[in-house]
């Protein structure tokens, strides 16, 4: 049997209390993201859309509630992605005021996008959505349950209904948050200017 010393037992003792004491420095990317999200909510105003509670997942199979985009300005709007005219129109709108910036710049802020299709956009669907549109890591495709995907619509004045179709009739409406989820500026209908929604971006920096 090997004999332990009190020299080997040091040794490992000391080993132990390193690995211990970098794991508690160094929490994971996630507990990071949570606490952040924390934090904010703490402060946001009355006026918040990220007081809405409830939990979504994106594109990439991950849980998380609104607030966990709080921090960056957001460009938001709401979608489905078996709509074949207004929807495709709607994220060329964003993609050509993501192009006004470089991909530096491109991190200062996040778009995200909800589907009204809380049965069919699940998160395989919108991933598959997201790469033939495209769409880089600053993009979040959102999927909520019927309840949470309407107090969202109501909160930021967005309308929509299924029809016997299997469509959904919808209005298209692009909204500029601040960092706190407030939203600061519409932008109503089709094919708008990128420069205008620029504008109102470029000032949240």
């Amino acid at each position: 049997m090997r004999k332990v010393t009190l020299k080997n037992y040091l040794t490992v003792a000391f080993g132990l209390f390193v690995l211990l004491a970098v794991n508690a420095c160094n929490p994971s990317s996630n507990e990071k993201k949570n606490d952040a999200s924390q934090v904010e909510a703490k402060e946001l105003p009355g006026n918040s859309i990220y007081h809405i509670d409830g939990y979504w997942s994106d594109q990439n199979g991950d849980s998380l509630q609104l607030k966990a985009f709080a921090g960056k300005p957001v460009v938001f709007t709401m979608i489905f992605t078996h709509c074949e005219y207004a929807c495709p129109m709607m994220v060329n709108d964003l993609k050509k005021l993501e192009a006004l910036f470089s991909p530096e710049e491109r991190q200062k802020f996040h778009f995200v996008m909800v589907s009204f299709d809380h049965v069919r956009d699940l998160p395989e669907r919108l991933k598959e959505y997201a790469e033939a549109q495209e769409l880089g890591s600053n993009w979040s495709l959102l999927h909520g349950n019927e309840d949470l995907v309407k107090e969202l619509a109501i909160a930021t004045d967005i309308s929509f209904e299924f029809v016997d179709d299997g469509g959904i009739t919808h209005s298209n409406r692009k909204l500029v948050l601040d960092k706190q989820g407030v939203i600061l500026k519409s932008f109503n209908g089709l094919g708008t200017d990128p420069e205008l929604m620029n504008s109102v971006l470029e000032e949240l920096f």
